[in-house]
């Protein structure tokens, strides 16, 4: 048995910490694990016969935290997300717990829920979600929501979790000088939710996005 104690980047609320457990989870040889986006680590316990480090390391940065690694072995890490079938640009895994959330009922079929999965980033691609195999692709029409990054979206949500938008987000900021995620959501929510990995369609929180929202709105302003 080894214990791993890794600094893990881009954690900002306890669904952070919940995305990173729920990417190792089915792990073979991963015996334990606490994640903590209060500290940025996360302690493994594992079993070097079945689960090395290095394969550990990987398996979080194929998601949308990091941990760093030297520029080898961290392209390697890289080069296995496979690519979009469609537009052949690198996706991110997405944890299988977004599906229910965000696909259409008629659609949860297609998805296999015991493969992974993984996100088309790319703006100009139809294509939401596509399967590691590359058998299975998941338009961005079979949605419920809008994917925020998609050209020709006619709303763009930058928090799925409280259903908040740049527009909602620009009066905020605009009208009331709120700033923070707390503060915005607060305004239109009594109560915020934060379960990302599971009603944002990437699994991952969207605090660094909402910031940057936030910049461009009061970089505009002045």
């Amino acid at each position: 048995m080894k214990v791993i104690k890794l600094k893990i980047r881009g954690m900002t609320c306890l669904s952070c910490s919940a995305s990173v457990e729920r990417l190792v989870s089915d792990l073979e040889g991963l015996i334990s694990q606490k994640v903590s986006h209060k500290t940025d680590s996360g302690e493994f316990m594992i079993d070097e016969n079945l689960l090395t480090e290095e394969e550990l390391i990987k398996r979080i940065n194929q998601g949308h935290y990091k941990v760093d690694l030297p520029e080898k072995e961290n392209l390697q890490a890289q080069i296995e997300i496979p690519k979009c079938p469609i537009c052949n640009k690198s996706g991110l895994l997405v944890p299988n717990s977004v599906f229910k959330s965000n696909l259409k009922q008629e659609n949860l079929g297609k998805i296999n829920l015991e493969a992974k999965n993984y996100i088309c980033l790319n703006p100009s691609c139809s294509v939401a979600y596509y399967s590691k195999n590359k058998k299975l692709t998941i338009d961005k029409s079979e949605l419920k929501r809008e994917l925020w990054f998609k050209n020709g979206i006619k709303r763009k949500i930058i928090c799925y979790c409280n259903n908040i938008d740049t527009e909602q987000i620009e009066k905020a900021v605009n009208d009331y000088g709120l700033t923070t995620w707390e503060q915005v959501v607060l305004k239109y929510r009594s109560k915020a939710i934060e379960k990302c990995e599971i009603l944002n369609p990437t699994g991952y929180c969207c605090r660094e996005n909402f910031d940057n929202v936030v910049k461009q709105i009061t970089k505009k302003e002045n």
